[in-house]
């Protein structure tokens, strides 16, 4: 007798489970599919992503998250058209510093080299500095390449950068490099 009672129970729990469900409108025999809708569907091919507000930063701290979130402390001369909000540096008031965030990569560095073993550069703050390593090709992001004085087969890159010089280019700093 108490063997029936289980049963029973346990029937009209599964059948009152079955009927919430068909109230509620849970999925059917008839809806085999279930169309599971992510946040990025709503957005529509013709949503983008917003642009970088900066075209290139050499000191960009991000968040460790996925996506990281970065903001570029490069002081500049003049802000990005992309900024919004553009401000003075609190260290050098002439230079101004992008205090916007980016939710993804930060993009390229600035620097007019990849690398450098002779950089001569100012006692300020940031630095100013240049590379005097003679190459065969500068690198892309250079805007003066000119040939090098004492071999007019290589190359020097006439930049000025304001800010750390980047990486050295051999370990020996021996002047062949960039």
């Amino acid at each position: 007798m108490e063997m029936k009672r289980y049963l029973s129970a346990s029937i009209l729990l599964m059948l009152s489970l079955q009927g919430a469900l068909l109230v509620a409108g849970g999925p059917s025999d008839a809806a085999a599919t279930v169309t599971i809708r992510l946040p990025s569907d709503t957005q529509g091919p013709a949503a983008a992503a917003p642009a970088r507000p900066w075209k290139c930063c050499d000191a960009a701290p991000c968040t460790k998250s996925i996506p990281s979130i970065c903001h570029c402390r490069d002081e500049v001369e003049q802000c990005d058209a992309a900024c919004k909000d553009c401000v003075p540096s609190t260290s050098h008031p002439s230079l101004y510093v992008c205090n916007d965030q980016y939710i993804g990569d930060p993009g390229p560095i600035c620097r007019p080299w990849n690398c450098c073993d002779l950089a001569p550069c100012t006692r300020s703050i940031p630095p100013i500095c240049r590379c005097l390593d003679e190459v065969d090709q500068c690198a892309a992001t250079c805007k003066d390449c000119a040939a090098s004085t004492s071999d007019p087969s290589r190359r020097v890159c006439q930049d000025v950068f304001r800010g750390w010089p980047g990486p050295r280019c051999t370990l020996e700093g021996n002047g062949v490099g960039n």
